[in-house]
C-alpha cells in the first residue's frame, strides 16, 4: 500500500495526553465549567427568588465572590496536581528512552 503522507520526524518529544487537552479554558475535572455555569445563572435565579432590590444585589455580590473563590481553588488544586505528577511523568519518559 503506498504511503500517502511523508513520515513524521522523530523529535524525541511526544506530548502527553494531558498536554493536548489542557489550556486556559479546559479543566480536566470540569469544575470550572460548572462554576461558570452557576455564575451565569445565579443572577437570574436570585432575581426570581428575591424580590427586594437591596437583598437581591447583596446576594448577587456574595454569590460572585464565592464563585470567584471556588474558581481560584479549583485552579490552585489543578496546578498542585500537575506539579505533583510532573516528576513522575518525566521519570517515566526518561526510563522509556533508556530502553
Amino acid at each position: 500500500m503506498p504511503q500517502t503522507s511523508p513520515p513524521r520526524a522523530t523529535t524525541g518529544y511526544e506530548p502527553s495526553d494531558g498536554a493536548r487537552h489542557t489550556g486556559p479554558h479546559n479543566c480536566p475535572s470540569g469544575m470550572n465549567h460548572w462554576v461558570r455555569t452557576v455564575g451565569a445563572l445565579a443572577p437570574l435565579v436570585i432575581g426570581e427568588l428575591v424580590k427586594d432590590p437591596e437583598q437581591k444585589w447583596r446576594f448577587i455580590r456574595i454569590t460572585s465572590v464565592l464563585l470567584a473563590v471556588a474558581s481560584e481553588a479549583s485552579y490552585a488544586h489543578r496546578i498542585h496536581q500537575e506539579r505533583h505528577e510532573r516528576p513522575e511523568r518525566l521519570r517515566d519518559q526518561s526510563e522509556q528512552r533508556m530502553r
